[in-house]
């Protein structure tokens, strides 16, 4: 397999998710916005975005969650994205929230707001002020979900839906705009985050 990288966050996303499975998997490492829209690169993933998982038949997966899916059923030791019927659910639900209500908060901030994604996007600057401003509120409703004080954020056990957190945080690191201090419970539960192995992937 070959794993195709930049440094993004959905690629982010991924490079968590193999660490904490142990799943090593050879790199091709990409630029944002130059090897990602080359013609040979199309031929790959005809977005032009990455992450890109090929196989070795030749196969491609693409977007970071469907990989993510792929890994966990291949290597299905340490299982993120649960075991039982309950816990994919919950775990599905939790993950699809944090996506939501998190990570796509930042990414559209910054889709609306860098020049990279100018040709992507019709960036409108006051819709990215708005995901900016809406920030807050959001680490608002985690930490009230989370004031039950379970350690993960879908219960008693890491899983894929603190990897979409852990994605999402880093994005709050990059760009400054962190967990607000009165959110004890969220930056308890990112602190803990912090300090996993798979935090530096």
């Amino acid at each position: 397999m070959k794993f195709y990288n930049a440094m993004s966050g959905n690629t982010k996303r991924v490079r968590i998710f193999m660490a904490e499975k142990g799943v090593d998997v050879p790199r091709v490492e990409m630029e944002l916005g130059k090897d990602t829209r080359s013609a040979t690169y199309r031929r790959i993933n005809s977005l032009g975005e990455v992450p890109a998982l090929a196989l070795d038949d030749g196969r491609v997966i693409t977007e970071s969650r469907a990989i993510c899916r792929y890994l966990d059923v291949a290597f299905p030791n340490s299982p993120l994205m649960g075991v039982t019927a309950f816990d994919q659910g919950n775990i599905a639900m939790w993950s699809e929230r944090i996506h939501s209500h998190l990570f796509m908060t930042y990414g559209l901030m910054v889709r609306h707001t860098m020049t990279l994604f100018a040709d992507v996007v019709d960036q409108v600057p006051d819709f990215a002020e708005t995901q900016r401003r809406a920030i807050p509120e959001k680490w608002s409703w985690l930490n009230k979900e989370m004031s039950d004080k379970r350690p993960f954020i879908a219960g008693d056990t890491f899983s894929f839906a603190d990897v979409e957190g852990m994605t999402a945080l880093m994005l709050a690191d990059a760009f400054d705009l962190g967990i607000p201090e009165s959110c004890t419970h969220a930056r308890k539960w990112a602190d803990a985050m912090r300090k996993r192995s798979s935090w530096t992937a």
